[in-house]
This record gives C-alpha cells, structure tokens and sequence, in this order.
C-alpha cells in the first residue's frame, strides 16, 4: 500500500498565489519530497484533465462544466488571477517523475470506462508509486473488474445531516460491493464507527484534510496516511 504518510492536498498549494492541483503547487510537493494527492477528469476530446470541481467558476471565473470542453480551450484558461493554467495528467507524470508517491482521485464523469482506459495507459510504464481512488462506486467497481492489479480506495465523507443516521450503512453497501484496497475518510469521521469498522479490517486508512496542527497532532498517530493543507506535517 502507500509508502507516503504525507501527501500534499491538491498539491502544495498557497491559495491564489500558487493555485491548487498546478504544476507549480506538484513542483513544490516533489521539492519538499511530500506526496500528491490530486484530481482528475475527462474533457469533451478525452483528455485527461487535473482539475477537482465539475464546473470552471471558481478557479477560472468563467461559466461551463469542463467535460463540455476540448483541451485547447481549457488550456487557453488561467487559475486564479495566475499564468498557472489546467494542466493535462500526463504534464504531472513527467514533473513528479516517480519522486514521489501520487494518490489520484478520479472525480464523476460521464461515460466510465474512457477515463479509465486512457489512464490505465498512462500508467502503464509509470515506475513510480501510485494509487487511484473515488467517491464513485462505478468508477472503483471498473477498476475492479478491468484492472485489478491498480490499488483502489474508497473516499468516503458523512451525507448532509437528514441523512447522517445511514452513514454507516452506506459506506458498508459500498465497502462490500467494491472490496478496495484502502479507505480514505473525511477527518469528521475520526473515531467514528466507520474507523472503528476499517481498522479491525485491517485496512490502510488515510484521513482528510488535516489543516491545523490541532488535527495533526490528534490523528498523526491513528492512521496510516494523513492528506494535508495549510499546515506543514
């Protein structure tokens, strides 16, 4: 499993000035030998794409979901008020260049099975370690099914609170359906009957997002890997 107990949270970014999931905030992670944790999805000409959010309002201050786009049009777009720009997943593997370790988040896409293929070609000669992990039950069950022998993890958050009662039973639906490699929880869930269940499995457990030293220092020794911002572990 993971060999990194620290991974950087969408890179080691610093709000506006070096922005989230940029090849400067993963120059940054490789310089301090810190891990990666990033996100990743499909544009309309089935590129991959390092970007967390479905739409492009926030980081680019224009309006449209990024799967409804080619490339050369994302690529045209600044982050923030930066030169930064949307940078492709296979920009990444050349600049991390198996320094250190990536956890790669895939995010909710049309069409499963395209992303996956694409990436899991682009991972074929890549020597350094790395895993990949969703939300997405569809997307991990692919995984499962087509390539078996890449790691996978659940990502697993609390619902809104009308639904907070069926946490448990949702993530037990998932774990069982899916059989991943490794849990990934929001930091709410720490100490929760989810933990409690992961870690009489057994399983690699990593806790997000640590980004206070207050966190750090109640979970660092809980769990096996812990995905941070704002602090430096």
């Amino acid at each position: 499993m993971q060999k990194t107990k620290f991974l950087a949270h969408r890179g080691l970014h610093l709000g506006v000035e070096i922005p989230e999931n940029s090849l400067l905030a993963f120059k940054n992670s490789v310089e301090k030998s810190y891990g990666i944790e990033l996100d990743i999805t499909i544009s309309k000409d089935n590129q991959i794409v390092v970007f967390h959010d479905d739409t492009l309002d926030r980081l680019c201050n224009v309006s449209g979901d990024i799967e409804e786009f080619d490339y050369s049009y994302l690529k045209s777009l600044n982050l923030y008020k930066t030169k930064e720009q949307i940078p492709l997943f296979s920009e990444v593997l050349k600049i991390v260049d198996s320094k250190v370790e990536l956890f790669i988040e895939i995010k909710k896409h049309k069409n499963i099975g395209i992303l996956e293929n694409i990436l899991s070609s682009l991972l074929e000669n890549y020597r350094g370690e790395y895993s990949i992990c969703s939300f997405e039950k569809d997307i991990l069950t692919w995984f499962k099914k087509n390539k078996n022998s890449i790691k996978r993890g659940l990502i697993f958050e609390p619902l809104n609170k009308k639904f907070q009662k069926y946490n448990k039973l949702i993530f037990l639906y998932k774990y069982f359906k899916i059989k991943p490699d490794f849990i990934s929880l929001n930091y709410s869930l720490f100490n929760s009957d989810i933990l409690k269940f992961c870690k009489r499995k057994k399983l690699f457990i990593s806790l997000w997002t640590i980004d206070s030293s207050e966190k750090y220092q109640r979970v660092n020794s809980q769990v096996d890997a812990l995905i941070f911002e704002k602090i430096t572990p």
